[in-house]
Protein backbone atom coordinates (compact mmCIF):
# COMPACT_ATOMS: atom_id res chain seq x y z
CA UNK A 1 0.00 0.00 0.00
CA UNK A 2 3.32 2.45 1.01
CA UNK A 3 4.35 1.94 -2.62
CA UNK A 4 1.24 3.11 -4.08
CA UNK A 5 1.30 6.13 -1.51
CA UNK A 6 4.53 7.09 -2.85
CA UNK A 7 3.55 7.15 -6.58
CA UNK A 8 0.44 8.98 -6.17
CA UNK A 9 3.02 11.83 -4.11
CA UNK A 10 5.26 11.83 -7.15
CA UNK A 11 2.07 12.42 -9.59
CA UNK A 12 1.17 15.04 -7.53
CA UNK A 13 4.58 16.59 -7.97
CA UNK A 14 5.08 16.49 -11.30
CA UNK A 15 2.17 18.26 -12.78
CA UNK A 16 2.37 21.99 -11.78
CA UNK A 17 -0.05 24.20 -10.63
CA UNK A 18 -2.31 25.96 -13.52
CA UNK A 19 -1.29 29.65 -13.83
CA UNK A 20 -3.63 32.77 -13.46
CA UNK A 21 -3.62 32.70 -17.70
CA UNK A 22 -4.59 29.01 -17.98
CA UNK A 23 -7.69 29.21 -15.87
CA UNK A 24 -10.78 29.34 -17.95
CA UNK A 25 -12.54 32.50 -17.35
CA UNK A 26 -15.27 34.75 -19.21
CA UNK A 27 -12.43 37.51 -20.11
CA UNK A 28 -10.02 34.69 -21.20
CA UNK A 29 -12.46 32.93 -23.57
CA UNK A 30 -13.27 36.17 -25.02
CA UNK A 31 -9.38 36.40 -25.87
CA UNK A 32 -9.08 33.17 -26.95
CA UNK A 33 -12.34 33.93 -29.40
CA UNK A 34 -10.99 37.10 -30.74
CA UNK A 35 -7.41 35.81 -31.44
CA UNK A 36 -9.41 33.07 -33.56
CA UNK A 37 -11.02 35.20 -35.17
CA UNK A 38 -8.35 37.44 -36.46
CA UNK A 39 -6.42 34.38 -37.60
CA UNK A 40 -9.46 33.84 -39.74
CA UNK A 41 -10.01 36.83 -41.10
CA UNK A 42 -8.81 37.88 -44.71
CA UNK A 43 -5.59 39.98 -44.96
CA UNK A 44 -7.39 43.64 -45.92
CA UNK A 45 -6.61 45.18 -49.01
CA UNK A 46 -4.78 48.94 -48.49
CA UNK A 47 -7.17 50.67 -50.45
CA UNK A 48 -11.31 49.54 -50.71
CA UNK A 49 -12.28 48.95 -54.27
CA UNK A 50 -15.82 49.34 -55.93
CA UNK A 51 -16.35 46.66 -58.55
CA UNK A 52 -18.55 48.28 -61.65
CA UNK A 53 -20.77 46.99 -64.28
CA UNK A 54 -20.91 49.46 -67.45
CA UNK A 55 -24.08 47.72 -69.29
CA UNK A 56 -25.13 48.60 -72.11
CA UNK A 57 -28.77 47.15 -72.13
CA UNK A 58 -29.58 49.64 -69.37
CA UNK A 59 -31.36 52.95 -70.69
CA UNK A 60 -30.52 55.88 -70.13
CA UNK A 61 -32.67 58.88 -68.87
CA UNK A 62 -30.67 61.92 -68.27
CA UNK A 63 -28.31 64.03 -70.04
CA UNK A 64 -24.95 62.34 -70.89
CA UNK A 65 -21.31 62.09 -68.94
CA UNK A 66 -18.78 60.12 -70.66
CA UNK A 67 -16.91 56.79 -69.58
CA UNK A 68 -14.21 54.91 -70.96
CA UNK A 69 -16.56 52.63 -72.47
CA UNK A 70 -18.87 53.47 -75.84
CA UNK A 71 -22.65 53.31 -76.92
CA UNK A 72 -24.22 52.46 -80.50
CA UNK A 73 -27.45 53.98 -79.88
CA UNK A 74 -28.80 56.29 -81.98
CA UNK A 75 -29.13 60.24 -80.93
CA UNK A 76 -32.37 60.98 -78.70
CA UNK A 77 -34.81 63.68 -78.30
CA UNK A 78 -34.83 64.12 -74.99
CA UNK A 79 -31.32 64.46 -74.85
CA UNK A 80 -28.22 66.08 -76.10
CA UNK A 81 -26.30 64.19 -78.42
CA UNK A 82 -22.46 63.38 -77.21
CA UNK A 83 -19.60 61.57 -78.72
CA UNK A 84 -18.60 58.23 -77.82
CA UNK A 85 -15.11 58.28 -76.40
CA UNK A 86 -13.78 55.39 -78.32
CA UNK A 87 -15.36 55.52 -81.63
CA UNK A 88 -15.95 59.43 -81.80
CA UNK A 89 -19.67 58.41 -83.55
CA UNK A 90 -22.69 60.50 -81.78
CA UNK A 91 -24.37 58.97 -78.37
CA UNK A 92 -27.01 60.13 -76.20
CA UNK A 93 -26.16 57.52 -73.83
CA UNK A 94 -25.88 58.21 -70.37
CA UNK A 95 -23.16 56.65 -69.16
CA UNK A 96 -23.67 56.79 -65.63
CA UNK A 97 -26.99 55.81 -65.75
CA UNK A 98 -25.51 52.68 -66.60
CA UNK A 99 -23.10 51.91 -64.13
CA UNK A 100 -23.69 48.71 -61.93
CA UNK A 101 -22.44 48.28 -58.54
CA UNK A 102 -21.73 44.89 -58.23
CA UNK A 103 -19.51 45.17 -54.86
CA UNK A 104 -17.30 46.44 -52.42
CA UNK A 105 -14.29 44.98 -52.03
CA UNK A 106 -11.53 45.74 -49.38
CA UNK A 107 -10.00 42.34 -48.50
CA UNK A 108 -8.03 39.53 -50.47
CA UNK A 109 -10.99 36.67 -49.73
CA UNK A 110 -13.67 39.09 -51.38
CA UNK A 111 -11.45 40.58 -54.53
CA UNK A 112 -11.04 36.82 -55.39
CA UNK A 113 -14.44 35.67 -54.49
CA UNK A 114 -15.93 38.71 -57.05
CA UNK A 115 -13.03 38.00 -59.83
CA UNK A 116 -13.42 33.98 -60.08
CA UNK A 117 -17.63 34.74 -59.90
CA UNK A 118 -17.91 37.19 -63.05
CA UNK A 119 -15.87 35.57 -66.21
CA UNK A 120 -14.99 38.64 -67.69
CA UNK A 121 -15.06 36.30 -71.67
CA UNK A 122 -18.64 36.33 -71.44
CA UNK A 123 -19.16 40.10 -71.31
CA UNK A 124 -21.33 41.31 -74.26
CA UNK A 125 -20.21 43.46 -77.29
CA UNK A 126 -19.43 46.98 -75.59
CA UNK A 127 -20.26 46.14 -71.77
CA UNK A 128 -17.21 46.73 -69.69
CA UNK A 129 -16.13 46.22 -66.30
CA UNK A 130 -14.36 48.28 -63.64
CA UNK A 131 -12.02 47.83 -60.75
CA UNK A 132 -11.74 51.33 -59.15
CA UNK A 133 -10.63 52.87 -55.53
CA UNK A 134 -14.14 53.80 -53.37
CA UNK A 135 -15.98 56.76 -53.99
CA UNK A 136 -14.45 57.40 -57.52
CA UNK A 137 -16.71 56.62 -59.98
CA UNK A 138 -15.08 55.10 -63.90
CA UNK A 139 -16.39 58.20 -65.21
CA UNK A 140 -14.04 60.41 -66.78
CA UNK A 141 -15.62 63.85 -64.52
CA UNK A 142 -15.56 62.17 -61.69
CA UNK A 143 -13.06 64.56 -59.28
CA UNK A 144 -10.63 62.19 -59.01
CA UNK A 145 -10.29 61.81 -62.60
CA UNK A 146 -11.00 65.23 -63.91
CA UNK A 147 -7.30 66.27 -64.69
CA UNK A 148 -6.19 62.33 -65.33
CA UNK A 149 -6.11 60.01 -68.26
CA UNK A 150 -5.29 56.33 -68.78
CA UNK A 151 -3.32 53.52 -70.32
CA UNK A 152 -5.23 51.71 -73.06
CA UNK A 153 -4.10 48.12 -73.87
CA UNK A 154 -5.82 46.66 -77.20
CA UNK A 155 -5.68 42.71 -76.24
CA UNK A 156 -6.87 39.98 -78.21
CA UNK A 157 -9.92 38.11 -76.92
CA UNK A 158 -8.06 34.85 -75.88
CA UNK A 159 -5.80 36.64 -73.73
CA UNK A 160 -7.95 39.08 -72.10
CA UNK A 161 -8.98 37.38 -68.98
CA UNK A 162 -5.12 36.87 -68.43
CA UNK A 163 -4.11 40.30 -68.68
CA UNK A 164 -7.23 41.45 -66.58
CA UNK A 165 -6.19 39.26 -64.09
CA UNK A 166 -2.36 40.43 -64.02
CA UNK A 167 -3.54 44.52 -63.86
CA UNK A 168 -5.68 43.77 -61.48
CA UNK A 169 -3.44 42.17 -58.92
CA UNK A 170 -1.19 45.00 -59.94
CA UNK A 171 -3.61 47.70 -58.91
CA UNK A 172 -5.03 45.68 -55.12
CA UNK A 173 -1.56 45.11 -54.97
CA UNK A 174 -0.75 48.96 -54.80
CA UNK A 175 2.14 48.06 -57.79
CA UNK A 176 0.28 50.60 -60.08
CA UNK A 177 0.01 53.16 -57.08
CA UNK A 178 4.09 52.81 -55.97
CA UNK A 179 4.97 53.46 -60.02
CA UNK A 180 3.08 57.00 -59.78
CA UNK A 181 4.10 58.09 -56.28
CA UNK A 182 6.21 61.16 -56.08
CA UNK A 183 7.32 63.45 -53.45
CA UNK A 184 4.87 66.45 -54.17
CA UNK A 185 3.05 67.95 -51.81
CA UNK A 186 -0.02 69.32 -54.04
CA UNK A 187 -2.09 67.02 -56.42
CA UNK A 188 -0.31 64.22 -55.48
CA UNK A 189 -0.85 61.05 -58.26
CA UNK A 190 -3.06 58.19 -57.61
CA UNK A 191 -4.13 55.10 -59.09
CA UNK A 192 -8.48 55.35 -59.86
CA UNK A 193 -8.88 52.19 -61.22
CA UNK A 194 -8.60 49.78 -64.14
CA UNK A 195 -11.25 48.66 -66.50
CA UNK A 196 -11.91 46.13 -68.87
CA UNK A 197 -13.96 47.16 -72.57
CA UNK A 198 -15.12 44.60 -74.98
CA UNK A 199 -14.83 45.29 -78.65
CA UNK A 200 -15.13 43.89 -82.18
CA UNK A 201 -12.18 42.07 -82.50
CA UNK A 202 -10.28 42.71 -79.08
CA UNK A 203 -10.40 43.88 -75.74
CA UNK A 204 -9.47 47.26 -73.72
CA UNK A 205 -7.93 47.33 -70.49
CA UNK A 206 -7.21 50.63 -69.27
CA UNK A 207 -5.21 51.96 -66.40
CA UNK A 208 -6.33 55.07 -65.29
CA UNK A 209 -4.44 57.50 -62.84
CA UNK A 210 -5.37 60.51 -61.27
CA UNK A 211 -2.83 63.28 -62.80
CA UNK A 212 -2.30 63.50 -67.04
CA UNK A 213 0.29 65.69 -66.65
CA UNK A 214 2.93 63.65 -64.27
CA UNK A 215 5.22 62.82 -67.42
CA UNK A 216 7.21 60.50 -64.98
CA UNK A 217 4.85 58.87 -63.37
CA UNK A 218 2.82 57.83 -66.59
CA UNK A 219 6.36 56.44 -67.98
CA UNK A 220 6.97 54.18 -64.74
CA UNK A 221 3.32 53.18 -65.13
CA UNK A 222 3.65 51.59 -68.22
CA UNK A 223 7.31 49.96 -67.13
CA UNK A 224 5.36 48.31 -64.02
CA UNK A 225 2.89 46.78 -66.65
CA UNK A 226 5.24 45.34 -68.95
CA UNK A 227 7.96 44.13 -66.00
CA UNK A 228 5.19 41.96 -64.66
CA UNK A 229 3.16 40.68 -68.42
CA UNK A 230 4.88 37.42 -69.21
CA UNK A 231 5.96 37.39 -72.86
CA UNK A 232 2.77 35.79 -73.86
CA UNK A 233 0.46 39.04 -72.79
CA UNK A 234 3.11 41.37 -74.08
CA UNK A 235 0.65 44.09 -76.20
CA UNK A 236 2.16 44.55 -79.70
CA UNK A 237 4.07 47.51 -80.17
CA UNK A 238 1.16 50.24 -81.68
CA UNK A 239 -1.32 48.25 -79.66
CA UNK A 240 -1.21 50.69 -76.43
CA UNK A 241 -1.22 54.33 -75.85
CA UNK A 242 -1.75 56.85 -73.22
CA UNK A 243 -4.46 59.72 -73.29
CA UNK A 244 -5.75 62.36 -70.83
CA UNK A 245 -9.68 62.27 -70.47
CA UNK A 246 -9.82 66.48 -71.78
CA UNK A 247 -8.72 65.62 -74.68
CA UNK A 248 -11.66 63.39 -75.81
CA UNK A 249 -14.14 64.61 -77.60
CA UNK A 250 -16.80 63.80 -75.25
CA UNK A 251 -15.22 65.20 -72.27
CA UNK A 252 -17.60 67.34 -70.42
CA UNK A 253 -15.76 68.61 -67.08
CA UNK A 254 -13.68 71.74 -68.75
CA UNK A 255 -10.27 72.06 -69.64
CA UNK A 256 -9.04 75.58 -68.38
CA UNK A 257 -7.10 74.10 -64.98
CA UNK A 258 -6.13 70.60 -67.00
CA UNK A 259 -2.69 69.44 -66.91
CA UNK A 260 -0.83 70.37 -70.27
CA UNK A 261 -0.29 67.06 -71.37
CA UNK A 262 -1.05 65.17 -75.10
CA UNK A 263 -1.47 61.51 -75.99
CA UNK A 264 1.52 59.58 -76.37
CA UNK A 265 2.57 56.14 -77.00
CA UNK A 266 5.71 55.89 -74.97
CA UNK A 267 8.31 52.96 -75.90
CA UNK A 268 9.99 50.92 -72.94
Amino acid sequence: MSGFQNLGAIADNAVPAPTASEIPTPARGKEMRANLLNKLRAPPLVHAWDFWHDRQDRVATTTSSASASTSTTSPSTTTSPTTSPATGTPSSTNYEDRLVHLAAISDVRTFWNVFNNFDVSALPLRDSVHLFHKNVKPLWEDPRNLHGGCWTFRVHKDRAPAFWEKIALLAVGEKLQAAVESDRQQFRDDICGVSLSVRFTSVLVQVWNRDAGHEEGIKRLLETVFANLEPDLMPRENGYYYKPHHEHAAFTGGQADAPKATSRQAQV
